[in-house]
């Protein structure tokens, strides 16, 4: 179902000065500027609002007020908003106590009155208290859960000494919340696709370093990359990002240079250097290692899964002299010999059955098979292999096979996580693994 969206204005209602020659609450006239107009003179920052943008811009409008603001003030307002053209006006009596609970009563109050998909212009310039605070604040929640347009946030900068009072758009300073869910995804999530967001939308002066289409571009990237498990690609994207914030952390603003350093913190550790050759060498797995590291830590458990299975098939390819990772033959080597060392693993000897190719395949392998054997590192590795691998095809099959997901894959993976290390560490102490 598809509702039309409605152009919605809210405001708060305060109580003004109290003029003790007058003995009640009062608000100043004066003449308001907004985008190059003028208002009327009025007391009420809304009227003149009302009166610059046009009562049509507007299906309705609301205004929240407590019982004493209402009774103070609200009937004026209300007849110079309907002599300015306004005609659906509403007021929402908000209570003046200041706990917690009522303060939550007052956001929930306001949240009854906006409806999903609601294009928003909200005035904070009279407001009780704290009230407009707690509105400001709870902004971002509406734009999420109610998917709101935010048009506009005004604020009426009236001085006395003045004759004319500026109204202030604040709106383009609510980007910071976009900025502090960006900020929570790459934290909580190693996802750096939400700060590319954030920097897209902003204006150049609100860490407009990030306003780049080619770091933009990096950012995606790498993020897809990792939650892809495209492995192989990870360590490459990771330094081409990291470069490219170097380069523009040289002249960051502050906002900039906190972003940029939490992006170079949370991906520094899986960066390729010039130094990888593209076999299953040392450096290889290490990087590999970082890569599940990131994944188990940021509770990317299928991708992690997926990692770990696969990290245990290059252990297979360590011997085999023409499997490369940067070359179409080496990757060809891989699907092949990764495939059957796994298999070898996860059954025992006298249970094997391999046929035709990987029959030959797998007689490649049995040098190399036997002298893990001797060495102990093949009981350690099938200790564990058989699990894992059951476990990422529950994954793999979206558990449909199973009557539920394993309760216990995030202590499995870190157990499988200490194995795999375990492993690089044996192989690197027999001198298979330089």
């Amino acid at each position: 179902m598809v509702f039309d969206m409605r152009n919605i204005y809210l405001s708060f209602l305060g109580l003004g000065s109290f003029k003790k020659n007058m003995e009640q609450y009062v608000y100043d006239e004066t003449v308001y500027e907004l985008n190059g107009k003028k208002s009327g003179k009025t007391e009420f920052v809304q009227v003149a609002e009302i009166q610059i943008l046009g009562a049509r811009s507007f299906d309705k409008i609301v205004i929240a007020a407590t019982q004493k603001s209402h009774d103070t003030h609200f009937e004026n307002l209300k007849s110079q908003l309907l002599q300015a053209g306004a005609k659906n006006i509403s007021h929402l009596i908000i209570n003046e106590e200041m706990t917690p609970e009522a303060q939550w009563k007052w956001f929930e109050q306001i949240l009854e009155v906006i409806e999903s998909g609601d294009n928003l212009t909200i005035d904070l310039t009279h407001g009780y208290r704290s009230i407009p605070i707690i509105f400001s604040t709870a902004v971002n929640f509406l734009q999420k859960a109610r998917d709101i347009t935010l048009n506009a946030v005004y604020y009426g900068a009236f001085e006395k000494e003045k004759k004319l009072a500026p109204i202030i758009n604040m709106k383009d300073f609510y980007i910071i919340n976009e900025w502090a869910e960006a900020v929570s995804r790459l934290v909580e999530d190693a996802d750096a696709r939400k700060v590319a967001e954030a920097a897209s939308k902003s204006d150049p002066f609100q860490a407009g370093e990030l306003r780049d289409h080619e770091l933009i571009a990096a950012f995606e990237d790498l993020t897809n990359a990792v939650r892809n498990v495209d492995i192989h690609n990870v360590p490459e994207k990771a330094a081409k990002t990291i470069q490219l914030i170097e380069n523009k952390e040289k002249n960051a603003s502050i906002t900039g240079e906190i972003l940029l350093k939490l992006i170079t913190d949370k991906f520094t550790s899986i960066t390729a250097d010039k130094s990888l050759s593209g076999k299953y060498d040392k450096a290889y797995f290490d990087i590999q290692l970082e890569i599940i590291r990131l994944l188990l830590e940021h509770k990317l458990f299928m991708q992690a899964y997926t990692a770990m299975r696969e990290f245990i098939g290059s252990i297979g390819l360590i011997r085999i002299e023409k499997a490369k990772i940067n070359s179409s033959d080496g990757r060809k080597l891989r699907r092949r010999f990764a495939e059957v060392f796994v298999r070898m693993l996860q059954k025992e000897e006298s249970g094997w059955r391999f046929e035709d190719q990987a029959k030959k395949d797998k007689e490649k392998l049995m040098p190399y098979y036997e002298n893990l054997k001797s060495l102990g590192i093949e009981s350690v590795l099938r200790e564990f292999t058989k699990d894992l691998v059951n476990h990422r095809n529950g994954f793999d099959h979206a558990w449909s096979s199973k009557s539920k997901a394993y309760p216990d894959i995030e202590e499995k993976g870190q157990q499988f996580f200490k194995n795999l290390k375990k492993i690089v560490r044996l192989l690197e102490k027999n001198k298979i693994l330089i």
